[in-house]
């Protein structure tokens, strides 16, 4: 395996930067005073620290941890100055700010990272906008503001940034983060396995492994406010939720960040009395998805697939329907959920029809044989042997609606007896949602580990990819009036926000036409008519 190439920067021209010498061979190393001061004698005195080396062949120098330390994570990440001209997209940038302000985002960042924050925002917009896949972030940052980053963003600087970000400091932000977003609340807290995508090793577990090492697993806890939607908090590595001991340590951890009132969302499970127990002994209510296969299922589809498309069972959520009842699941008391989704039912129709089709071509094609070696088919086909051999067949019709008749519903079981088909939806999905966002954490990995120096990289890949789902929930729960009225994508919005352009000059923003009717709109659902146009580069300050 190639070495990752090193960071070369310029030598600091900061004050107290110096150069020395080391070693037979004369090596110099770069060095900055951190403190000065007189001894007892009162002679001046002072302490450095190593910051870097200057490579031999380029006469640059590569910085170390302290370099990042002392000068802010973002200060070598980013290639070299843009030009302070040119029309650019402004009206997305300008939201994304704002949003981070208004929600307390960027002061916990501040407080918690200082120089390096306004990089953590410009790549998290970029996420927002874009997804997790960093190579197409310098065009990016050619079609819009990125406030704060003064000098042309790339894939590899990015990844520096990630890894110049300091684990310890994680803690602390999200203490602060989720006191001014959670405000004493509940949480709900549903896991999203990314190490999936490594289908050939199914046996990594975190913290142990076949093979010798500490080998991270990439299955991401994530915390979102019951209330507001926002994420406040994420284990990345948690382990299997089935065991107690693993969710023991998650909530743990997640308590001592200031959270305590959790409702756990698990997609599934065992579906036994001990699970049910263990977990319900755990959290303050559980929800969990349900095989439509289980008898409780089959019977609640059948009690309601008649009627369930009713108006009076309609949610908010365009073409989804939804019935409930209390019910007693493995010796847990709570309710059952039935969701109806149409458009799912006809494509999984479709999808059976064309299947049925297949093997039914696959069988005139056959030339005989034992009914034995036909098992394949008969859940679909009535098959019958030909006595003077091969066999023949027809489609079962009954054995197909059979097939039928769960397509387009799927059952959730909660003991959150105030919880809403709505909300229980939304957290339910939220975990598909957030597997998207990590889903090119996997380019970091190799057959589900992750390279060894790109450890500390991926850390602050998956922390960057929290703060651009918090953005994203906060701007979508602004947006939602406007989504709906105007039968629009958030990806659309970011489009006509895009198309507010602006010119910088002597650093300061200027719009380059008037806001549309339509840009005015979006706005308004941030309050920002008014700053967009008076003063747009309030939001920086």
């Amino acid at each position: 395996m190639a070495n990752p190439p090193k960071t070369l920067i310029d030598v600091p021209a900061a004050k107290g930067v110096h150069v020395k010498s080391a070693g037979e061979k004369g090596e110099k190393y770069v060095y900055r005073y951190t403190k000065y001061f007189r001894n007892g004698e009162g002679k001046p005195r002072n302490k450095s620290k190593l910051i870097g080396k200057i490579d031999a062949q380029s006469g640059k120098m590569i910085p170390n941890s302290n370099y990042y330390e002392l000068f802010g994570a973002g200060a070598a990440f980013a290639g070299p100055a843009l030009p302070d001209e040119g029309a650019r997209g402004y009206g997305y940038a300008y939201l994304v700010h704002k949003s981070c302000r208004d929600m307390g985002l960027l002061d916990r960042l501040q407080g918690a990272f200082g120089a390096g924050t306004d990089a953590m925002v410009a790549v998290a917009a970029y996420m927002v906008s874009e997804g997790g896949e960093l190579d197409g972030i310098d065009d990016f940052q050619e079609r819009n503001f990125t406030p704060g980053v003064s000098e042309s963003l790339t894939a590899r600087g990015c990844g520096e940034l990630f890894e110049a970000l300091d684990p310890q400091k994680f803690k602390g932000f999200f203490t602060g983060w989720v006191r001014s977003a959670l405000r004493g609340g509940a949480v709900c807290y549903g896991l999203t396995s990314v190490s999936s995508y490594a289908r050939a090793i199914p046996d990594l577990m975190c913290g142990y492994d076949r093979d010798p090492g500490d080998y991270p697993r990439f299955d991401i806890g994530m915390f979102r406010c019951e209330s507001g939607k926002l994420p406040v908090y994420y284990d990345r590595c948690v382990g299997s939720l089935t065991d107690e001991g693993n969710l023991s340590q998650v909530l743990a951890k997640a308590k001592s960040v200031g959270i305590g009132k959790v409702k756990l969302i698990l997609d599934g499970g065992p579906i036994n009395d001990d699970y049910f127990k263990s977990i319900n002994g755990l959290c303050d209510s559980f929800t969990v998805g349900i095989p439509t296969s289980l008898g409780i299922s089959k019977a609640m589809i059948g009690e309601n697939i008649d009627g369930i498309t009713r108006e009076a069972n309609e949610l908010n959520d365009p073409g989804m329907f939804c019935v409930q009842k209390g019910a007693s699941v493995c010796g847990i008391g709570g309710k059952l959920m039935l969701y109806f989704d149409p458009v799912n039912r006809a494509l999984a129709r479709g999808e059976l029809s064309a299947r049925v089709g297949a093997l039914s071509a696959e069988l005139a094609g056959l030339k005989g044989g034992p009914i034995g070696d036909l098992e394949k088919y008969a859940k679909y086909f009535a098959l019958k042997r030909h006595e003077g051999g091969g066999f023949g067949f027809a489609v079962d019709d009954a054995a197909v609606e059979r097939s039928m008749k769960p397509k387009g519903f799927f059952l959730v079981f909660t003991t959150d007896m105030a919880a809403t088909p709505v909300d229980t939806l939304y957290h339910y999905r939220a975990r598909d949602a957030d597997g998207k966002a990590f889903d090119q954490i996997k380019l970091d990995m190799v057959g589900g580990r992750v390279h060894g120096h790109n450890e500390r990289a991926t850390e602050g890949k998956v922390f960057v990819t929290f703060l651009a789902l918090a953005i994203r929930a906060y701007m979508l729960g602004k947006l939602d009036g406007y989504l709906s009225s105007n039968q629009t994508s958030f990806k659309k919005v970011i489009k006509k926000l895009e198309n507010i352009m602006a010119v910088q000059s002597n650093g300061k923003p200027r719009l380059v036409k008037a806001l549309t009717e339509g840009q005015k709109e979006i706005l308004a659902a941030f309050d920002a008519v008014g700053s967009m146009e008076t003063s747009p580069g309030s939001c920086l300050r």
